[in-house]
């Protein structure tokens, strides 16, 4: 185990040694795998943070997941998520950046800190990655912390990346990742609503990435066909999103996976693989099972 590995793990148990549980279940998927995904994303944060890096994204990642575990407890109770509009979310969440830095940190973390997304990275890097690998015009919609798209960078050297998201502290982290990874060069991420993105030039990626936006919108439908609009023929987009997971900017609620392989096909894109993923603890007594799904998307060429 690396050292910053072995520092992340020393310190929730002598800060927080109720989340050291899930550090298990999440390294005993892979502990291989875990280990160099967690040592790839703790070293470019600590190239930006420094001395501060552990306790910096260990203390966000805390107070980001016990707020989706209060949010999943008031769902449960309510049977709808607490916030009902975009604007509501932009003006608590995404336009403040200290509670946007703490939540990207906790983000970044559960990538391989939650098990059931570090099983989702995985699926992203084996079955995603494959299918792009000749890929050299990428764009990321809304990438938050921008962990994704620049791991996409170093396992595709010819690639080029354009990143957008709504959120100044979205847009910084993510060029700082870019920096510390030693991608800057490849990748530009600028300050812009994705939704906007359909004024874009028309088929100008060959490869798309949207990870957790759709729950965060009041009609995702949008999404897809913004997806649509900037995939070349044949291109290939991965698209995550959340089920029944309450969070405290999710908006829309998604019940079933089909309901988004149906929006992606009624924006003419086929879904060629699908994944569900959950948590290995769910509340007891709860009603609903929190899910992770990712899809990977063709544009076949239809107008």
């Amino acid at each position: 185990m690396t050292s910053l590995l072995a520092s992340l793990e020393t310190y929730l148990q002598q800060k927080h040694p109720r989340f050291i549980t899930g550090f298990r279940e999440a390294r005993a998927i892979d502990p291989r795998r875990f280990e160099a995904l967690a040592e790839m994303f703790l070293g470019w944060a600590a190239e930006i943070l420094g001395e501060e890096t552990i306790p910096t994204i260990v203390e966000g990642f805390v107070r980001f997941t016990s707020d989706v575990n209060w949010a999943q407890a008031r769902y449960e109770a309510e049977g709808h998520y607490a916030k009902r509009s975009f604007k509501e979310v932009y003006d608590t969440h995404y336009s403040c950046k200290p509670v946007m830095r703490s939540y990207l940190w906790g983000v970044y973390l559960a990538n391989f800190l939650w098990p059931h997304h570090l099983e989702l990275s995985l699926f992203y890097h084996d079955r995603f990655l494959r299918r792009i690998a000749a890929a050299r015009d990428l764009v990321e919609i809304a990438p938050g912390c921008g962990g994704w798209g620049i791991w996409t960078l170093q396992q595709i050297p010819s690639a080029c990346l354009r990143g957008f998201d709504i959120s100044e502290a979205s847009v910084e982290i993510a060029r700082a990742l870019g920096r510390a990874a030693g991608v800057s060069q490849r990748c530009r991420y600028e300050l812009r609503d994705a939704l906007d993105l359909g004024q874009l030039e028309e088929d100008c990626a060959d490869a798309v990435i949207c990870c957790f936006l759709v729950e965060h919108l009041e009609e995702p439908a949008k999404v897809f066909s913004v997806v649509k609009h900037l995939l070349r023929p044949h291109g290939y987009a991965c698209v995550t999103g959340a089920l029944t997971a309450a969070q405290v900017d999710h908006i829309y609620e998604f019940r079933r996976e089909s309901e988004l392989v149906r929006m992606a096909e009624a924006h003419g894109l086929r879904a060629v693989e699908t994944a569900s993923f959950n948590p290995p603890r769910v509340l007891k007594g709860g009603r609903r099972i929190p899910r992770s799904m990712a899809l990977i998307l063709r544009h076949d060429g239809e107008p």
